[in-house]
């Protein structure tokens, strides 16, 4: 372990990794530059009317630096993003985001893009961000097949009325979850898991998003 960082410190010096937004040599996954253009925004989103969400968190506009990360972790495998975008949650958003006696859950991935990828990405990042604040971590939910094959692609008017989107709880839920995604589009995701885990069982249900679209 000793040999394998020392190795690593040494190989930084010859080859500087990269940023993954700009692609220029960094200290981090992030430049400083890159670091400063973050979109930090009010994490409290407001809740919408009928949302069944108790709260719901997110402290950064998908744009910019914030969605290169995203589409990085997604669709170029840079799975140790997760561990920074976990950071990034834990140092913006408040200790009551994070209660004591809640259940991190993340949101299931699509069966065919998770084929093709070959992890999910929601996953890793709820598995991060359970480290970090010490939660416990459960999975008890279940995409189904949907004619639609997901939601990517859908217009905003499909995504609110649930097409491309099926989802089921299967065993035991948590009394308390919080849901953790990515990217909060228009909610409807979010929402149709919170209420899969209240069908089920669950007493309260949150959500913590990475990024969220105005």
């Amino acid at each position: 372990m000793k040999l394998s960082k020392v190795f690593r410190a040494a190989l930084d010096l010859v080859v500087p990794p990269l940023c993954w937004v700009c692609r220029e040599p960094a200290r981090g996954r992030l430049c400083g530059h890159c670091r400063q253009q973050l979109p930090w925004i009010e994490p409290l989103v407001p809740r919408r009317r009928g949302s069944v969400l108790q709260q719901q968190w997110s402290p950064l506009e998908f744009e910019g630096p914030a969605r290169a990360l995203v589409h990085a972790l997604k669709f170029h495998s840079a799975t140790a993003l997760a561990a920074l975008m976990a950071e990034h949650l834990v140092d913006a958003l408040p200790p009551r985001a994070f209660p004591d006696d809640a259940t991190l859950v993340p949101v299931p991935a699509n069966a065919r893009r998770l084929r093709q990828r070959g992890f999910d990405h929601a996953d890793l990042l709820a598995s991060a961000l359970a480290r970090r604040v010490r939660l416990p971590l459960d999975r008890p939910l279940r995409r189904e097949t949907s004619v639609f094959n997901g939601q990517r692609g859908l217009g905003r008017s499909d995504r609110l009325s649930g097409r491309g989107l099926q989802v089921t709880a299967a065993g035991a839920v948590p009394s308390r979850a919080i849901l953790v995604d990515d990217v909060c589009t228009t909610g409807a995701t979010l929402e149709r898991c919170a209420k899969a885990l209240l069908g089920a069982g669950a007493f309260r249900v949150g959500a913590v998003t990475y990024c969220t679209v105005p």
